[in-house]
């Protein structure tokens, strides 16, 4: 049997055709759905009664943000009020538009990401920074195109290795002098031990060294993209010690400051003396020793360093100079602490700085532990780049010390020992609390009553 479906006809008789726009009586009873040319009265009702919700702040949340984009879409309705000639509404949107304005500078500003082209430099362990050179398009392109390449361009068509690297035909002379500043013998025993470590790989050609293992893996990592992070990371973190560091004159306080040269400014510390009139020598650029500096900053050096002997000689009063330069890879702003001590205890601190820098540090030492810097000057004695305890008896010299465990000497290492001496009490020397900007204030004023003749810029 075959069944077939009429289709179902539609009664059109009953449903009358629709021509026109036509609401039904809900549509109707809604505020919003009345034309304005047919009630007019009615439709100026709400107009005010709209703009009446709008005005009122107590409806709109403190946490809806204003934008630029609300003020202009108001403004766009003040001028359209403007064109239908509704003063009433021009005035209050006017209102509004003013009152948003003010919130908009009531409330909290996001902050704009700008872009800054920055020189990115590599940081040894010596504390030397140097910058780094990295092609846009390695660094751009990255892993995807090291996949690309094969490594099989280091060797020719029978086997042979005609070259180290890819980019050994592009690469001069100064490319490589800088590539072996900017690297250390402590990072090329990393890479050593690293690809040492997996002789597991090795190959099963004839032919095959141990030299073409290391290079192969080297080449691998050779790609500078992968350090660019890094380097960022170090950049970012040098900007924050630079912004953070309170011995730059810029972020120094001027209550603490009494004198400032060309190169140097000398300041009160702000925290407890160990002496009465205890000092401290400061450079002005952020320099993690003072080896580091120049000629003309030694000769300034030189020249304050005469001025507070002669007026502490004039007191009868020694003076004692120690400087401490460590962490050098962290960039510490340093500084010289100049103590002046009484000439009977004066006269016996040679013999005890001599015998705690022979006990000091590790016992079997790869430097000498105690250099005699009466005959030579600090900077002819070390060499730039090494860690150093100084101290310096007056004009006359005194004793410096290379550091090879930095973690067992401390940086108070000088104070204890003047401060034992003394016998002084032990915070004095020994992370001793910061005191207020009126204490500070006092002895800055009391050190220039002392009138030490500065030399002049």
């Amino acid at each position: 049997r075959i069944r077939s479906r009429s289709p179902k006809r539609r009664d059109r008789s009953r449903s009358p055709k629709r021509r026109g726009r036509s609401r039904s009586p809900k549509q109707k009873e809604m505020p919003g759905s009345s034309s304005t040319e047919d009630r007019p009265e009615r439709a100026a009702d709400q107009c005010s009664g709209s703009t009446s919700v709008h005005n009122n702040p107590s409806s709109e949340p403190d946490s809806v943000i204003i934008t630029d984009d609300d003020l202009n879409k108001l403004s766009a309705r003040i001028l359209k009020a403007e064109i239908m000639g509704n003063t009433d509404k021009v005035t209050k949107l006017t209102a509004k538009l003013e009152e948003m304005r003010q919130k908009q500078k009531a409330q909290p500003q996001k902050p704009r990401v700008r872009e800054e082209t920055v020189i990115l430099t590599k940081t040894d362990a010596k504390g030397n920074a140097r910058p780094v050179f990295i092609d846009p398009e390695e660094a751009r392109s990255g892993k995807r195109k090291k996949k690309r390449e094969k490594l099989s361009v280091t060797h020719a068509k029978d086997g042979e290795r005609d070259r180290y690297f890819p980019d050994d035909d592009g690469r001069g002379l100064e490319d490589l002098v800088r590539e072996e500043k900017t690297n250390s013998s402590l990072g090329q025993d990393h890479l050593f031990l690293k690809y040492a470590s997996k002789l597991s790989k090795m190959s099963d050609k004839q032919d095959w060294t141990l030299d073409d293992m290391f290079v192969s893996n080297i080449a691998k990592v050779k790609d500078g993209s992968k350090d660019v992070d890094k380097l960022v990371a170090e950049n970012q973190r040098e900007h924050k010690r630079l912004e953070s560091c309170t011995m730059c004159i810029e972020k120094c306080g001027r209550g603490s400051i009494v004198y400032i040269g060309t190169s140097l400014y000398v300041r009160v510390p702000t925290w407890k003396s160990l002496t009465p009139n205890h000092c401290q020598i400061v450079p002005t650029a952020h320099t993690i020793s003072t080896v580091n500096g120049d000629e003309d900053f030694w000769r300034e050096l030189s020249a304050v360093k005469s001025a507070l002997v002669r007026k502490f000689s004039s007191l009868k009063l020694d003076t004692v100079f120690l400087e401490f330069a460590s962490r050098l890879d962290q960039r510490r702003h340093v500084f010289v602490d100049c103590v002046p001590v009484p000439e009977e205890e004066g006269t016996m601190l040679p013999a005890y700085f001599k015998k705690a820098i022979l006990d000091c540090d590790v016992e079997w030492a790869q430097n000498k532990k105690l250099v005699d810097t009466r005959k030579k000057s600090l900077r002819k004695c070390i060499p730039q780049g090494l860690p150093y305890f100084s101290v310096e008896f007056g004009l006359d010299g005194g004793f410096a010390h290379v550091i090879e465990e930095e973690r067992m000497f401390k940086r108070y290492f000088g104070l204890e020992i003047i401060g034992g001496v003394l016998d002084v009490d032990v915070g004095l020397w020994r992370n001793p609390d910061k005191e207020t900007s009126e204490a500070v204030q006092y002895k800055r004023k009391s050190f220039e009553k002392l009138s030490v003749e500065f030399p002049e810029n």
